[in-house]
């Protein structure tokens, strides 16, 4: 077997379905005056581009609804150049001027490419980006210095395309989430509360079609003083009801059911309760595809250690070959997500097998079925829909019974050949960067340096090519599988699925990574850092801001907290085709400062365990929105139901056990 091909270098996403469930697509329809009550005053010029006009912020032409990246511009760029020297707004002697057009709190002004997260940079995103303080009645004088900074810059050659976007830090500056104490008085009336807001927001076809969750959390926005350990003094938090709707809607459409709910928070006596409204979408969380040039600051792209052919917990996986694009014909690597841990599947007879459990969302990637399109206008990839009647679609719908994938193409790997291909690229830069650099020096030293760096590269980038063409990186095959239709007692969403290892020699343990290898090792729990976990343990054996620990094959180890309130996850496109409802998940959040995510995209599959070394939680996906950062709030199916689960799918025969 030869070494796989470079993964195509263009910057692609993945999802699991073009459901709602994983697809984002309907976020990149550019945003117009209905974003909000708010309308810009007539004399503005609006010419025939449109205008966006909300609270917290205006553009022109229509903006792309938020989150967004910003990618600063050069300042040589044309358009930069023209900007610094024409417009007298970036002239900090014009006071006067920037007062008068702008108002008052005019803070700073930025030329950036505003991209999605998967969207390479363009002539059509380059946005001039000012950051302003929005006041009450200022709607006026930001539509004012919009329209005329898009004047001046559509009559130049270099900024035609730029769009104008006035914003306040209430959208872009990162909120601090964290779980909610379980003796808040909206706990306790939340049984009450709950099924009125889902008969509310289920009344109206056009919301109920649209609303994604519903989350009870703590809010507030990160001091600037935070690192990112969350070494500082906690902020304010409100206690949020936080609703996210999907992009296709905008708030006008909800306000009725807003009002309701206010009305309803406010009559079971729950005034300090903050209701915040948000486009958004829920999201399964494999591995986007990236180019190894592009930063990644989620976690580990390159796999800079050996290769470890021992497989435990939270190992990457992925499916073992390429696909085709549909339209294209280019390949690509599939989906990657994480290896939770071992099982141990013992037969009626007695004898026992050892079994990876990772998602399924992960493992259907490898069934017939499976296919994947570019999305028009974007360098988005989507998943397709399952063929009817595909071996897929059958799955999807009915799982996966025991012991009846064995053919050749339905195997998966790890490491992924998304992470060895990323690898081998920045090997090979650095061979070359280092061969160069030895070429050019006349320095001994540094030649001795250089030669000695070069010899391990060449070790490293030999070891790690040999390791995929003689086959070692095979995992095994699917075994068993709950598809996506299957729930538990509780209404939570089962997404499972088991591995049989192709070779049983790389069979690793449930150990929890010593305490050398956590972030900040002296904060390692050193009572379990480098032991086996324990057992297995319900969500209902820990309370709010219980402290949780999760290892992921993109964010590593981190620390995260319970929320007691379930979160309600509507997933219209994707329940309706399984004629299902709404689901009720755990919710678990990152504990510290929310600067780093407690779980993010590629991760699926990562098991969450407790201080008493207890598993107590499979990950499975979670919310993305307009203000909500990555990560932030992740949702994961309760460990002891989903043993219960795979035990009363694969029947009397067999028995599943956590590997001990």
């Amino acid at each position: 077997m030869s070494t796989h091909p470079p993964t195509p270098s263009t910057s692609s996403g993945s999802r699991s379905s073009s459901s709602e469930f994983e697809v984002e697509v309907k976020r990149r329809r550019l945003q117009d005056d209905r974003g909000g009550a708010l309308t810009p005053p007539p004399e503005t010029r609006m010419a025939q581009e449109g205008f966006c006009v909300q609270k917290y912020r205006v553009g022109q032409p229509p903006l792309q609804i938020l989150p967004l990246n910003s990618n600063f511009i050069s300042d040589d760029h044309p358009a930069a150049i023209f900007i610094r020297t024409k417009l007298p707004v970036f002239n900090f002697t014009c006071v006067h001027w920037k007062v008068d057009l702008i108002g008052a709190n005019y803070d700073a002004f930025e030329l950036v490419h505003r991209t999605l997260e998967d969207e390479a940079p363009s002539p059509n995103n380059m946005t001039l980006c000012v950051k302003a303080n929005w006041t009450d009645g200022c709607t006026r004088n930001w539509s004012i210095a919009v329209s005329a900074l898009r004047s001046v810059l559509s009559d130049n050659p270099a900024t035609r395309t730029v769009r104008v976007e006035m914003i306040s830090w209430q959208l872009y500056r990162p909120k601090f989430t964290e779980a909610l104490e379980d003796d808040h008085p909206i706990v306790h009336a939340w049984p009450q509360i709950q099924p009125q807001i889902h008969a509310i927001l289920n009344q109206r076809p056009v919301v109920k079609n649209a609303w994604q969750s519903i989350i009870v959390v703590r809010r507030g926005y990160i001091p600037p003083n935070v690192d990112d350990f969350g070494n500082a003094d906690r902020p304010q938090t409100s206690v949020v009801l936080l609703i996210i709707m999907s992009y296709d809607v905008d708030p006008w459409q909800w306000a009725p059911e807003e009002h309701s709910i206010k009305r309803l928070l406010l009559q079971h006596g729950q005034s300090e309760v903050q209701l915040d409204i948000e486009r958004g979408s829920n999201q399964t969380s494999t591995f986007p595809l990236r180019p190894p040039t592009k930063p990644d600051t989620a976690g580990n792209i390159i796999t800079g250690s050996p290769y470890s052919f021992s497989i435990g917990l939270g190992a990457d996986c992925g499916p073992a070959k390429y696909f085709d694009l549909v339209q294209s014909g280019k390949p690509i690597a599939g989906p990657n997500g994480t290896v939770g841990g071992i099982v141990t599947v013992t037969k009626s007879d007695g004898t026992e097998r050892k079994m990876a459990l990772l998602n399924y969302h992960v493992a259907r990637n490898v069934f017939e079925g499976m296919s994947f399109e570019e999305i028009p206008l974007t360098t988005d990839i989507a998943q397709r829909n399952a063929p009817p009647n595909s071996e897929l679609a059958n799955i999807d719908r009915n799982g996966l019974p025991a012991n009846t994938s064995n053919s050749q193409d339905k195997l998966l790997e790890s490491p992924s050949r998304k992470k060895h291909n990323y690898t081998m690229q920045d090997l090979s830069q650095s061979i070359a960067d280092d061969q160069t650099a030895l070429n050019a020096t006349t320095n001994p030293a540094d030649a001795t340096i250089l030669r000695a760096r070069l010899v391990d590269n060449l070790d490293e980038y030999a070891d790690k090519k040999k390791f995929f063409d003689d086959g070692i990186h095979h995992l095994g095959r699917p075994w068993l599988a709950s598809g996506f239709t299957r729930r538990t007692g509780s209404n939570g969403r089962l997404d499972w699925a088991l591995v049989a290892f192709d070779d049983d020699g790389r069979i690793g343990s449930n150990m929890v990574p010593a305490s050398e290898l956590w972030p900040v090792p002296k904060k390692a729990p050193v009572d379990i850092a480098g032991k086996v976990l324990k057992g297995v343990t319900s969500c209902k054996t820990i309370t709010a801001l219980d402290e949780v620990f999760k290892v992921g094959s993109r964010t590593g180890l981190t620390r995260g907290e319970y929320s007691g309130i379930k979160a309600g996850v509507n997933l219209p496109a994707h329940d309706v085709d399984y004629g299902m409802s709404s689901s009720s998940e755990h919710c678990f959040v990152y504990k510290g400062s929310q600067l780093r995510p407690f779980a993010d995209r590629g991760d699926s599959g990562a098991w969450i365990w407790t201080r008493g070394a207890k598993f107590v939680a499979q990950f499975h996906g979670g919310p993305r929105a307009e203000t909500l950062a990555p990560g932030s709030i992740m949702y994961a199916t309760d460990a002891e139901e989903l043993f219960r689960d795979m035990n009363d799918m694969v029947g009397p025969d067999y028995t599943i056990d956590l590997a001990t």
